[in-house]
Parts: structure tokens; C-alpha cells; sequence
């Protein structure tokens, strides 16, 4: 469109589009093609949006343009915001590798296609060493393992196909490595072992996972002379065996031992369903009257947007109309305009802030219930929020007991519904079965500030439901 406008030059008076965000939503883009426009003495012209070449209505397009650059940014962040909320879950959304297909049965995923055995069978071959590795990528070319165009794949891309660990079951998406609740394709040895052979090492290499998906506990757990925990595999006559260790004398425990011990100081924070009840009966109570007033405040603020459009409007009107100089009309309309934007922003800042407790307890039910059953079947991703939110300052471990020095608010009420402080941490709440007004407003900052914790785990909530029904 540009080239044929600047080749017919003073033919074309205008550029006319349904709405400005058809030439560009990227203001910097719209104002590059602007001006090359201009050049040519050729204006934009909107069949929706109303702007003149006046002060006023430069000013106008520019806030249009600008809307139209927001509104694209938003959902590029919620689209974005949705694939990480996919990888949190473990599921991978974006085009399947050669050895995968797109399924999708609740939410998107991938599951093992009919190219799945070819991939197998040339790690299982290259693990081998009776070929080199570009006579494997020509021998299963021969046998079928071909790209989406039915092309065989060339050297480059077999090579990353060879090192994506989506097929031993692993996304490695937007800095985070989480355990894929799709079918792998390879065992986690064959694949590491291929690793060990590309790079050129002669021995079978045992690759160090920083975080390994066999010890959640890692590093979280401290020993109280300040000592992280480590995990490792031993070798056994017959078998490898799961340890932790702190690195001191006599720290060492078997891996389903402290776990065990983990589960059992998990399982002591689970609320029943009387106390669930209280729980819901009480925040409605202390915030319902929040939620309202915000609802009202709302409605003011869009109600003062509707006049100060109105005003705008009016203004707009009056230039070249009246005797009043269009410069003062002018500094008029940027006070209400820059009066709009403040509000606008309160507006979505609010909506953005809404939390329904009704919403939170629905999430947060299943796991005050059985927090120990969520943590056994959460992937590794899970697992660590869920030890960060409940256990803010960590775990220590003397040797023989596990403690921690502070819990999530609503495990501390909990500790009130028990009756009295427990052993475990000072909770700071009076010992009693009564509720006061600063515990709920601490219980409920702690829920807002740790709502991406909910919305993380609300993919996993599914699987808990039936691992508890399973349990009773």
C-alpha cells in the first residue's frame, strides 16, 4: 500500500480504513506510516473514528492509536499469560514435534503420534554406538521419519530433535523446566545418555537436573545449621536407592522417609469441613461489605466517564463555532481527557483487583482438606509453590523432627479453630474459637498476594479431587 502511494505521487489524497488499528497497533509503526504518508501530502482517514488535521484532532488519533496499541498489548499478555499457565499445569500448547500430535481432550496438550516408535528407535540406536549419528538420521529416513510435509528431515533439524527434552517428558518454557503430564516418548536415561554421546563423551553421563523432578525437597529444606538439603541416587547391588542429605555426619535419610516425615507435617495442617464452613461463613461477612463498596465505587466512576465524554464532546462542537479561542477549548479538553485516563485507570486497576471469596474457597477447599494428598500428586512446579505459600520461611530439620518457624496465614487460623498455640510455631493469634476483624484482613492480603499460587494450581485441583476420593 505504501509503495503503490508513494509511486503516484499528488494522485492520492487518502488513506481510508475501517478503524485506525487497521493500519498499525503499534503506535510507533502508525506514526512511521503517518509520516510517509505525509510526504506525499496524504492523510488517514477512519470510516468509525472521527479526527481532523487540527490540534484537537491529531490529538484525538493519537489516543485512538494508542488504545489500539493497549488493547493488542493486553492480549498478548493474556495470551502469554495462558501459555504459562499451561507449562505450570504441564502441558505443552504450541505445534507438536515430529513424534507428537495436538490433542486435545479437556485443555490442549500433545500425545505420542504414529512417528513416536522412529523416535524411540533412533535414540535406542544412537545410545548404541553401532552407527554414527548422521547414518542413524539417513537409516530412519529410509524407515518413514519424515518432517509435517512428508520431507526427510535434514541434518539440522534431526540434531534438535535429538536434544528436545520434550520427549523424555519435560517443557523448558519461559525460564521454568516442569514434568509434562503428557506421555514421554524415552525414558529419562535413554535420552541423557543420547545427551552424553552428542556432546562427545565416551562414558554414560549422568546429567545433574537443577531441578529434579525425584527430589522436591531439595534445597528447601534446611538442616538448623544452616545447610540446604541435597538429594542423590546410590548405587545398590541391584538397584539404585533415593537419599537426601545435608552433607554433615549422620544427616542422611532415606528420600520416602523425610517425605513421609513432610506429608505427616502436612496432614497436621488439614482443616475439616466444620471449620472450611467458619471459614467461608466468615470472610463473606468481613469482606462482603468490601466487595460492595467497591461495586458502587465503580459505578460512580462510570458514570463520571459517560460526562466527561459528554463534555469532550460539547468542546469538540464549539471549536470554530464560537467566539471562546480554540486554544483555551483546547486546554480544556486535555484537563478532561487527562481526568479520563485516571479514571479509566482506576477503573481496570479495580476490576483487576476483584476476588470473589466465593472463587478463592472454591480453589483453596480442596487443598485445606488434604494438603499433604495435593503436594503427593502435584508435578515438581506445583510442589514448590505450594512449600513457598505454605511454608514461608522454610523447614528446618534437627535430625529427627521437622519444624518451621511460620505458616500462611490460613493454616494459622487453623491453629485457632484447634484451640490454642501450636507447638510448632508461635501463631500470634489469641487462643480461642473467635475470629477478629485484623486476623481476617492478614488472612485475606495473604490469599490476594498468593492468588497466582490458586490460579497455578487450579489445573491440579481435578487430579486431587480424585486421588482424596480414592483415598476415602
Amino acid at each position: 500500500m505504501l509503495a503503490f502511494c508513494e509511486s503516484r505521487k499528488n494522485g492520492i489524497n487518502a488513506v481510508i480504513a475501517y478503524k485506525v488499528d487497521r493500519i498499525s497497533r503499534n503506535i510507533a509503526d502508525y506514526s512511521h506510516i503517518k509520516v510517509r504518508l505525509k510526504r506525499r501530502d496524504i492523510q488517514i482517514k477512519s470510516v468509525t473514528e472521527y479526527f481532523e488535521d487540527t490540534p484537537a484532532g491529531r490529538f484525538m488519533e493519537n489516543i485512538i492509536a494508542n488504545v489500539s496499541q493497549f488493547d493488542n498489548e493486553v492480549r498478548t499478555e493474556r495470551s502469554v499469560g495462558g501459555m504459562k499457565e499451561a507449562v505450570q499445569e504441564g502441558r505443552y500448547v504450541w505445534k507438536a514435534p515430529i513424534g507428537y500430535e495436538n490433542i486435545r481432550i479437556d485443555k490442549a496438550t500433545i500425545a505420542p503420534s504414529h512417528a513416536a516408535p522412529l523416535v524411540l528407535e533412533a535414540f535406542e540406536m544412537i545410545a548404541e554406538r553401532l552407527y554414527s549419528t548422521e547414518v542413524v538420521r539417513l537409516l530412519m529416513a529410509e524407515k518413514g521419519l519424515a518432517d509435517r510435509i512428508g520431507n526427510p528431515i535434514n541434518h539440522a533439524y534431526f540434531y534438535r530433535l535429538l536434544r528436545n527434552p520434550l520427549y523424555k517428558g519435560v517443557i523448558e518454557k519461559f525460564g521454568m523446566t516442569v514434568q509434562g503430564t503428557f506421555e514421554a516418548i524415552l525414558p529419562v536415561d535413554l535420552f541423557e545418555t543420547v545427551q552424553g554421546i552428542l556432546k562427545g563423551k565416551k562414558n554414560k553421563t549422568r546429567h545433574y537436573l537443577k531441578e529434579n523432578p525425584d527430589f522436591p525437597l531439595r534445597r528447601f529444606i534446611k538442616h538448623e545449621t544452616g545447610k540446604l538439603l541435597v538429594g542423590y541416587w546410590s548405587k545398590g547391588k541391584t538397584k539404585r536407592y533415593p537419599y537426601y542429605s545435608f552433607g554433615l555426619p549422620n544427616t542422611t535419610i532415606r528420600k520416602e522417609a523425610l517425605e513421609q516425615k513432610f506429608l505427616d507435617l502436612l496432614q497436621t495442617l488439614a482443616f475439616d469441613t466444620a471449620h472450611i464452613n467458619l471459614l467461608r461463613e466468615a470472610l463473606e461477612k468481613h469482606f462482603g461489605l468490601q466487595e460492595n463498596n467497591s461495586a458502587l465505587a465503580a459505578v460512580a466512576i462510570k458514570k463520571r466517564i459517560e460526562e466527561i465524554n459528554t463534555q469532550i464532546d460539547k468542546f469538540l462542537n464549539l471549536i470554530g463555532s464560537t467566539t471562546i479561542k480554540e486554544d483555551t477549548l483546547t486546554l480544556r479538553i486535555k484537563h478532561l481527557e487527562a481526568e479520563l485516563d485516571e479514571l479509566k485507570t482506576q477503573l481496570y486497576v479495580g476490576k483487576a483487583n476483584e476476588v470473589s471469596i466465593a472463587e478463592l474457597m472454591r480453589d483453596a477447599v480442596e487443598i485445606l482438606k488434604a494438603p499433604h494428598v495435593f503436594w503427593q500428586s502435584g508435578t515438581l512446579e506445583i510442589r514448590k509453590l505450594f512449600q513457598e505459600f505454605v511454608f514461608t520461611k522454610g523447614v528446618l530439620w534437627d535430625g529427627n523432627i521437622l519444624r518451621t518457624p511460620k505458616i500462611a496465614s490460613v493454616f494459622k487460623v487453623k491453629e485457632v479453630f484447634d484451640d490454642g498455640k501450636s507447638s510448632r510455631v508461635d501463631s500470634g493469634l489469641p487462643e480461642k474459637n473467635t475470629l477478629s476483624t485484623d486476623t481476617f484482613t492478614l488472612l485475606y492480603d495473604d490469599l490476594l498476594e498468593n492468588r497466582g499460587f490458586w490460579e497455578a494450581v487450579r489445573g491440579d485441583l481435578i487430579r486431587v479431587r480424585q486421588i482424596t476420593k480414592k483415598q476415602a
